[in-house]
């Protein structure tokens, strides 16, 4: 298993734990309304397990990226040929276009 699937893992399982811990705030707070509880703070567990999971999920971001490419574009212009750089024609004119739109008949 190399780094990148491991960190997709982590992404994974950081994710679904993540979303457990939204659904459990949600049922603590359908629970809080329903019994008329003033205190609507959310346990400490919920609060745990959201940290832990984003934490998770972050690192399994940071795990699953690939390599960084260089910016510099002497590497990019190395790939291409002359004809991918050169694509624009030699010669445009437009002096066709100030004729006709000019012209007083």
């Amino acid at each position: 298993m190399s780094v990148q699937q491991f960190g997709r893992a982590l992404g994974i399982l950081g994710a679904i734990f993540l979303a457990h811990s939204a659904y459990s705030t949600y049922e603590h707070l359908a629970y809080v309304k329903a019994v008329d509880e003033a205190d609507t703070s959310v346990p400490i567990e919920i609060a745990m397990e959201c940290l832990t999971s984003a934490f998770v999920a972050l690192l399994g971001v940071v795990l699953s990226a690939e390599t960084f490419r260089q910016i510099d574009m002497k590497y990019e212009i190395q790939k291409m040929t002359i004809d991918t750089i050169d694509t624009k024609p030699s010669f445009v004119t437009f002096n066709h276009r100030h004729i006709k739109t000019t012209s007083n008949k």
